[in-house]
């Protein structure tokens, strides 16, 4: 029977319903969404915004500080961890207000930590111009993306918006360890009245989803093993700028299967990413129950994967009615 199952979780998540196909007997599926929490990049002149330090800059260079702080919680919450917030390498471009050609670009501009520990993940990098007597700039950043060719490339916002994250081939999938892809972008920022009460900021944003998967067997007599899945028609990149152009079909392919970890006895979990998409993936699900394989597909009303939520499935395995016969 198909059941409609209605989830609601903490943090202003979203909760809907899920009305389950055909092809996924016997099981429950609900699924729930979050933001997945932002990064904050302050841009001061001259200071260090939140640190106990004064930054020393020379006139021909821009003090910019960079700092990477959860909206709501802390980065220790299960939702929001600090493996997300990795910066590996950043680029910025700027240009004048409302101008689509870029007039300074830093490309894989170094940055380090900040020295005061409680100011949550602060990074800070030194543009080598001085922007305080220049006109407003409009901002972009681009996270965790080591195409230099690519960003060296880059002439005008069109050319950013034509930039791809890295292509996913299989058996690479999106992973915090690679620092995931992340944009942001702020205008008309006036540099001249920057301080480090009033700080410019931009908001950097992940170019993915993350996609937390829970499997619970309520019958304690039917469990399974070897509980995997997989992220099918999922994305192989999208582009660093939001809504720039629609996915081909040859830009989608299947994740590897994907193991759960077990939370306690009747109950598995498992974390993966995946690209924003305008196109729904479907889920693959493996379980052995009893020594016999089992699969199933929930391929109906997925959600479309939206850049920086996080959605939750749950999914319940029951065990089957017991077959009845009529004696003639």
């Amino acid at each position: 029977m198909n059941k409609i199952y209605r989830a609601f979780s903490p943090k202003n998540r979203c909760g809907y319903s899920l009305p389950l196909p055909q092809a996924l007997p016997g099981a429950r599926l609900c699924r729930a969404f979050s933001p997945f929490l932002p990064i904050f990049l302050f841009v001061l002149l001259l200071f260090q915004f939140g640190c106990s330090e004064e930054i020393v800059v020379p006139e021909t260079e821009t003090g910019v500080t960079l700092l990477l702080a959860p909206l709501r919680a802390a980065t220790d919450d299960a939702d929001n961890l600090p493996a997300e917030y990795n910066i590996l390498n950043l680029s910025i471009f700027l240009t004048d207000a409302g101008s689509n050609t870029i007039t300074d670009k830093f490309v894989n501009q170094p940055f380090s930590a900040a020295t005061d520990v409680s100011i949550m993940n602060c990074k800070l990098v030194n543009l080598p111009t001085e922007l305080s007597a220049q006109p407003a700039k409009d901002v972009y950043v681009i996270a965790n993306f080591d195409n230099v060719a690519a960003m060296n490339a880059v002439q005008t916002v069109d050319d950013l918006k034509a930039l791809q994250t890295p292509t996913l081939v299989t058996p690479n999938i999106l992973t915090t360890g690679r620092g995931l892809p992340m944009f942001g972008e702020t205008d008309a920022v006036d540099f001249s009245t920057a301080t480090t009460d009033n700080p410019p900021s931009v908001m950097l944003i992940r170019t993915c989803a993350k996609i937390r998967v829970t499997l619970t067997f309520p019958d304690a007599t039917w469990v399974g093993t070897e509980n995997m899945f997989v992220i099918e028609n999922a994305p192989a990149y999208t582009y660093f700028v939001p809504n720039s152009f629609a996915l081909p079909s040859t830009a989608f392919f299947d994740y590897p299967r994907i193991m759960f970890s077990q939370n306690s006895p009747q109950e598995f979990v498992s974390t993966t990413y995946i690209y924003e998409s305008s196109t729904p993936p479907r889920l693959h699900l493996y379980t052995t129950v009893n020594g016999v394989a089992k699969d199933y597909l929930a391929n109906s009303n997925f959600p479309l994967p939206v850049r920086n939520y996080l959605y939750d499935i749950q999914i319940q395995i029951l065990k089957p009615l017991p077959t009845t016969s009529t004696a003639k």
